[in-house]
């Protein structure tokens, strides 16, 4: 599927202190959160800056590619309100015209502005109102507080470190190791993280002494009072009690619905093709929908350097993939790309993974991802 706007945002804040005092200092902070994530947005950055709060943004352009510069900052009933944004929005227009009723007028066509208006409108219940993934901090200046928000399965990160009354937070963990004074020192729950459930991380622990992640389906309220977490969403288990017609019909429209509005974009859509059932849904639907605009679907599929000579079945793979990416090729009609990875280069790869999560992670699955991304 096409590239999410996997952005970079950053930034601090503190209720008794004045940034503007020592302005060129707190921005070059704020430039250097962005650098280190420009992996994340090379396509432009910028910074926001006020007397208790600092923003900063690396952003990849795949809706509105002109208008959409972050942090974005607009000013209704002369309140001014920041934002800093990473994330895909899938429900935007809906949200857009309920807005436009109650008054609201917009000078882009991003999603960013858009959640940018419902929080001035709505504050941060608002949130609930998100069809997406997204991670993002909003700055209200009249109640000069920072509110940080992350998606309801965790899906874009969103780490913080509180350093006294000053909350520092960055998509990634290098982001606030950018700040001067920080160093990643680890402790023993960090340690017993790595060597207990890693790659896999237990739900808000950041690893790194003091370093915490905003948890999935929450916000944080940072203002003059503290710091205070607040649940929006949590998934409730239900009797399912539909019939096997209907559980089929509600199935078929969620899933055909998640994936078309995922389709939303300025910049090209292309799909990985494993030849697995998952990912040829997703090119199906993909390419169907394309074909009615007479386009016509690229997809991409990887494999290892002379894999049909090495191949050795066994229970966790009993088959390759490339006989059923050939298949799905065929039945779909796509512009496909076979992509090929030597083990040399993947065991390269492995150091760099590791340094892109900042944390360990998932060895080869990951590495071989870095290298063709």
């Amino acid at each position: 599927m096409e590239e999410s706007a996997m952005c970079g945002i950053a930034g601090f804040y503190h209720p008794h202190r004045n940034y503007l005092n020592e302005e060129a200092r707190y921005r070059d902070i704020l430039k250097d959160m962005a650098a280190v994530q420009r992996h994340r947005g090379p396509d432009d950055s910028g910074v926001f800056l006020n007397r208790h709060a600092g923003l900063s943004h690396a952003r990849l352009s795949i809706i509105d590619l002109v208008t959409g510069h972050q942090p974005m900052e607009k000013e209704v009933g002369g309140r001014t309100f920041s934002i800093a944004y990473n994330g895909e929005l899938y429900n935007t227009e809906e949200l857009r015209k309920e807005l436009q009723a109650l008054g609201h007028s917009f000078s882009t066509t991003s999603d960013t502005e858009v959640i940018l208006t419902g929080c001035i409108e709505y504050g941060p219940d608002f949130v609930k109102r998100l069809n997406g993934i997204f991670a993002f901090a909003c700055y209200d200046a009249f109640h000069d507080r920072v509110i940080l928000f992350r998606d309801r399965s965790g899906v874009k990160p969103l780490f913080y470190m509180v350093r006294g009354d000053e909350i520092l937070f960055a998509s990634e963990i290098k982001g606030i190791l950018a700040v001067p004074g920080i160093r990643p020192e680890l402790d023993r729950k960090g340690l017993n993280e790595v060597f207990s459930i890693g790659p896999a991380r237990t739900y808000g622990c950041g690893v790194f002494a003091g370093m915490e992640e905003v948890l999935p389906g929450h916000f944080l309220i940072c203002s003059p009072d503290g710091i205070s977490s607040h649940c929006y969403w949590k998934l409730v288990s239900q009797p399912h009690e539909d019939s096997y017609e209907e559980t089929i019909e509600k199935t078929s429209f969620l899933v055909q619905d998640s994936i078309k509005r995922q389709m939303v974009s300025d910049v090209p859509i292309c799909t990985f093709l494993s030849g697995g059932v998952d990912s040829s849904l997703v090119s199906a639907v993909c390419a169907a929908e394309l074909k009615k605009q007479g386009k016509r679907l690229t997809t991409f599929s990887f494999d290892f350097t002379d894999n049909d000579k090495y191949f050795k079945a066994n229970s966790f793979q009993p088959s390759q993939d490339r006989p059923f990416v050939d298949r799905m090729q065929k039945f779909l009609d796509s512009d496909h790309h076979y992509l090929e990875c030597g083990n040399t280069d993947q065991a390269d790869r492995l150091c760099d993974s590791v340094l892109a999560h900042d944390l360990p992670a998932m060895g080869d699955i990951d590495s071989s991802m870095l290298h063709f991304c």
